[in-house]
């Protein structure tokens, strides 16, 4: 019966799973979401800006700029004013005109007429809506003579993230009863040959399909549950789209510059305060007109940025603790250092390839799982070491002792052969004195030789060089033969020797000479340190696990921290110590490598004044073993 110990891996493990939990609370607050987000803009800047894949996705803006203020006042402009330029605009054949500027508020009835007159084009013209910002506010949507000559109206409306980046656009915007798609949607299915009742909608996305394209369909990732959203996959900053100024547009020839382009009318001005911050921008926001102009990009070229399912993102944080772990757990040195490394790369060099192919992962919670795990494990594993490390000084310090006091002991009958010899050899002694040097050598010889054999048994041991020869063994017989050997030893002390065998088989397959002296080492303990007229008792069991070959005795016991280093190697007891026995702290070492070199264990039961039970517990099919 072995003692069940807990792998050493199972703590790394245990600290991987906790690291998860806390990489998750981190990166999931409204901190770690925010962080999250900045990542996202540092992968768009890394990435920088991405021209048009193809001349039918241009697109130009004619940007109401301080230049235009300048010349013709401030916001709004003239009707007038307004009616020449989409006039010029429409003129020049663009494919399609979005008008990001809010016409609901009435103005000279002549003015309004040119107005209307200017957008009745056969070119498609879509104008803009707004909800207003009060509670219970209305669309602010286009004068009835605009809008009956629009091909559609689509919402302007900004939805900003809490760090007041504006990174997604609502789709589709409700309103009281009224809901309008977005600007650049409507756009898009004007462009795609699509009439309303062709924009489906699922849980998952809208569908749009149109003339266009016959028998195909557009999926655009935009979830019921999140309102409709689209992540903006951003061109780049501001400026990405060519630019005209108004002004420029009354003054010059520029029907080259929009024929067959996609055209977005709107303010650019920096006074006008129509700019939202974005991934790109730093310290100048961009204008409300770019920001529509990039989601009608990201529409056409069908670059869709898709959040990571939770469910990838977890198993993904498990996989990089549990990496983490595993490396703090088995590897050392360089090794350690590179796969840290390579890890961490990996976790900052992964969401920005993926976010390429379209897949925003949140940067800073996988970051953060690789710091957390990292810090759990590397700090246990710091315990761990700190712990091995005063455990072997310990354990050295201990072996120092007592090679010490080996070597001492082996100078003891070093000194007696040397003496006896220089007797023998300088003077003619007569028989009777030679025969007691020459069995005073011979002793002396023989304690030094068990000395150097316990010494090598235990090295040998220890490095698995002491091949195990298994035959079958009589137990009962082998029990008996020892306990006959030292016999004469307990009589000396008075101490009574029993012996018992409970239904024990005749024969074990087992290493005899090996056996003989785990059980020879712990009778030898139990007489050392037993009072006189004690008693020992050897006992043999057998159960269907296997035989326990116990060794019991009234001794002086030992207290938990004694019996948790008995079978250590040159361990020896306060109490041993001190009762003046000869010892060199390696006879229970030994005895227990025996019994694991069997397949099986040594265990020990005491308690300091109530003595000690030492068993050898050892399977019942003994095989080879561990050699």
């Amino acid at each position: 019966m072995k003692k069940t110990l807990m792998p050493e891996w199972l703590p790394y493990a245990l600290l991987a799973l906790a690291s998860v939990a806390l990489a998750l609370i981190a990166g999931w607050s409204s901190y770690g979401e925010r962080i999250n987000r900045n990542f996202l803009d540092l992968y768009f800047r890394q990435r920088g800006p991405q021209p048009a894949a193809s001349a039918d996705h241009d697109i130009v803006i004619v940007a109401l700029d301080d230049a235009t203020l300048a010349r013709f006042g401030a916001l709004p402009l003239p009707r007038s004013v307004l009616a020449q330029a989409i006039r010029t605009i429409l003129n020049s054949q663009p494919r399609l005109l979005a008008v990001d500027l809010i016409l609901s508020d009435a103005s000279a009835a002549d003015s309004d007429q040119s107005l209307a007159a200017a957008l009745r084009s056969s070119r498609p013209v879509v104008l803009a809506t707004a909800l207003e910002t009060a509670p219970g506010g209305r669309w602010l949507n286009p004068l009835p003579d605009f809008s009956s000559v629009s091909a559609a109206i689509g919402h302007v409306h900004a939805d900003p993230d809490p760090d007041g980046v504006n990174r997604r656009i609502l789709l589709a915007k409700q309103g009281g009863r009224e809901r309008y798609w977005a600007l650049a949607l409507e756009s898009y299915r004007l462009l795609q040959g699509s009439s309303p009742p062709l924009i489906t909608e699922t849980n998952d996305d809208l569908v749009v399909a149109g003339p266009a394209a016959p028998g195909t369909e557009v999926h655009i990732p935009a979830r019921r549950n999140d309102e409709r959203s689209l992540w903006i996959n951003f061109a780049g900053g501001n400026d990405t789209f060519p630019q005209i100024s108004l002004t420029s547009l009354m003054d010059q020839d520029v029907h080259a510059a929009l024929r067959d382009k996609i055209v977005f009318l709107g303010v650019t001005a920096q006074g006008a305060g129509d700019r939202l911050f974005t991934p790109f921008s730093s310290g100048l926001g961009m204008p409300g007109v770019e920001i529509h102009s990039n989601a009608l990009h990201t529409l056409l070229s069908g670059k869709f940025l898709l959040p990571a399912a939770p469910s990838a993102v977890l198993l993904a944080l498990f996989f990089i603790s549990l990496l983490t772990a595993a490396s703090l757990a088995w590897l050392h040195g360089p090794r350690l250092a590179i796969a840290l490394a390579v890890i961490g790369v990996a976790v900052l060099a992964a969401p920005y390839l993926l976010f390429l192919q379209g897949s925003i992962w949140p940067g800073f919670l996988l970051l953060g799982q690789w710091v957390t795990a990292s810090a759990a494990c590397g700090s246990y594993r710091l315990l761990v070491v700190g712990r091995k490390l005063s455990e072997s000084e310990i354990r050295r310090r201990r072996s120092q002792q007592q090679f010490e006091m080996a070597a001492h002991e082996i100078r003891s009958p070093l000194m007696a052969i040397q003496g006896s010899s220089e007797l023998l050899q300088r003077y003619h002694l007569d028989d009777a004195k030679r025969e007691q040097m020459t069995g005073l050598i011979f002793q002396e010889s023989q304690r030094m030789g068990r000395l150097v054999e316990r010494f090598l048994s235990a090295e040998r041991l220890t490095a698995g060089e002491m091949e195990l020869r298994p035959a079958p063994l009589n137990l009962p017989a082998l029990a008996a033969t020892v306990v006959d050997q030292l016999r004469a030893a307990a009589d000396r002390k008075s101490i009574q020797l029993h012996c018992s065998a409970n239904g024990v088989e005749s024969e074990i397959n087992a290493d005899r000479e090996l056996l003989e002296m785990a059980i020879y080492n712990l009778l030898t303990n139990a007489i050392k340190y037993c009072p006189s007229g004690s008693a020992v008792d050897l006992i043999l069991d057998q159960n269907p696990k296997g035989i326990a070959v116990q060794v019991a005795d009234n001794g002086p016991g030992m207290d938990k921290e004694e019996c948790r280093h008995i079978f250590d190697r040159f361990y020896r007891t306060d109490t041993a110590q001190r009762s003046g026995a000869p010892g060199y702290g390696l006879g229970l070492f030994i005895a227990r490598e025996i019994a694991l070199h069997h397949g099986g264990d040594l265990t020990v039961e005491s308690s300091l004044g109530a003595g000690s039970r030492f068993t050898i517990y050892l399977p019942c099919g003994i095989s080879e073993g561990r050699t």
